[in-house]
């Protein structure tokens, strides 16, 4: 196996964030699928997908409807569905995957918080019954070691 170069080396370590070469981030086509397939999976219509949206974006001036998903959806469009509306979008097809499709080129992924805090007391859990085995091993070894005098 090839040694790496001192540039290399720096250049695994460093965060794709910092990297001197720019990640390919021309994903639309595939972003436009991502979403198209999370709609099909949602089971929701277009017209709900735009009210569930709509629901999302309370505060918003736009009214999101059927017409403008078509718009925004459409590779052949100009239209671009603003990047701040895809919260709204994700909760309105119960899916991570388009936000998951758009952070790919540069390593990240959404993370469910939820399934982080529930991950993380599982873990706190284990550790728990761990130092108990631990603390009667212990407490059984001294008590052990007692009699034995």
């Amino acid at each position: 196996m090839e040694q790496l170069t001192k540039a290399q080396q720096n250049q695994l370590t460093k965060s794709i964030l910092e990297a001197d070469v720019a990640p390919d981030c021309d994903i639309y086509n595939l972003f436009i699928h991502s979403v198209c397939s999370a709609m099909k999976r949602s089971g929701f219509s277009r017209p709900v997908i735009a009210d569930r949206m709509n629901d999302a974006l309370r505060a918003q001036e736009c009214d999101v409807d059927q017409a403008k998903l078509n718009k925004w959806l459409a590779p052949s469009q100009p239209h671009f569905m603003p990047m701040h509306y895809l919260p709204a979008l994700c909760y309105a097809v119960r899916s991570t995957e388009p936000a998951n499709v758009l952070l790919k080129p540069i390593l990240y992924k959404a993370v469910d918080q939820r399934a982080q805090l529930l991950q993380q007391h599982a873990e706190l859990q284990m550790e728990i019954e761990e130092r108990t085995a631990m603390q009667r091993y212990i407490a059984e070894s001294l008590l052990t070691d007692s009699s034995d005098e």
